[in-house]
């Protein structure tokens, strides 16, 4: 039994972002993923709905759901899950402030795939260079939410996803991959990992320096979950540039 997942960092609303988001629906509606994590996803004008509604347009039976985490001036930013699963519960959590940095937040998806139960979390953490305490406190407490969910619905199916704004060696990310819920990161010595950033300075939407050229996004999993393919999409090699991030895409076997 597998499935598809994917998860970007959607840019917000800089940059021309409707035809950015037209050419990633395109994406998305080809390739029709069971699962899409999105981040930095503000709402539109003057509907008020989150510019993740202009993506899967062509997916059937699509449930959607958006947490606002901050503003951001006058633009709010938040988190959308979208899933052709079935749903079971949903809920989202607020996580550690950081100075200066506005409120962080995290989605927890519960859906029934075939009759067994998986945790699908979604999140965004604080994004200056130097708050490795603030991420590491962040990752603790989504390490937290997510045992209580993994205890509620008695389950060790578990997929947590997003831009973590900590390169892969980081304590943060440590935090993750040494927990007891045995979260693996997926991309770890892959030749993608070694040789590609998920946040390159080859888009022309980036707007860092060197020390911001990282590999920031995650898809981590426990041993539930067998990997079958991996892949980095919308990265000016297999698809255009949508975002100064690029897409983090696997299609994930669930065992019995």
């Amino acid at each position: 039994m597998a499935f598809n997942i994917f998860s970007l960092n959607l840019w917000n609303l800089n940059w021309d972002f409707r035809d950015r988001m037209r050419r990633l629906d395109g994406y998305l509606s080809n390739a029709q993923p069971e699962i899409v994590c999105l981040q930095e996803v503000s709402p539109v004008t003057p509907t008020g709905r989150p510019q993740s509604d202009l993506l899967c347009t062509q997916v059937p039976d699509m449930t959607r759901l958006y947490s606002s985490q901050y503003q951001w001036e006058e633009r709010e930013e938040g988190l959308a899950t979208l899933s052709r699963l079935p749903l079971l519960s949903f809920d989202s959590f607020m996580l550690p402030p950081a100075e200066g940095d506005g409120l962080r937040r995290l989605q927890i998806t519960a859906l029934d795939y075939h009759g067994q139960r998986m945790l699908v979390a979604n999140t965004h953490l604080a994004f200056r260079h130097e708050q490795h305490r603030e991420r590491f406190a962040q990752c603790k407490t989504i390490i937290g939410h997510l045992t209580t969910a993994a205890e509620h619905w008695q389950t060790d199916a578990i997929l947590l996803v997003g831009d973590f704004n900590a390169t892969p060696e980081s304590p943060p990310i440590a935090g993750i991959t040494e927990s007891a819920l045995g979260l693996r990161d997926v991309f770890a010595g892959t030749d993608l990992r070694r040789n590609r950033n998920t946040f390159p300075d080859t888009s022309p939407h980036f707007m860092g320096d060197a020390t911001s050229v990282r590999w920031i996004d995650f898809i981590f999993a426990t041993d539930r979950f067998k990997v079958q393919l991996l892949g980095l999409a919308l990265d000016g090699k297999n698809g255009d540039f949508v975002s100064d991030h690029v897409a983090l895409e696997a299609r994930l076997e669930l065992l019995d």
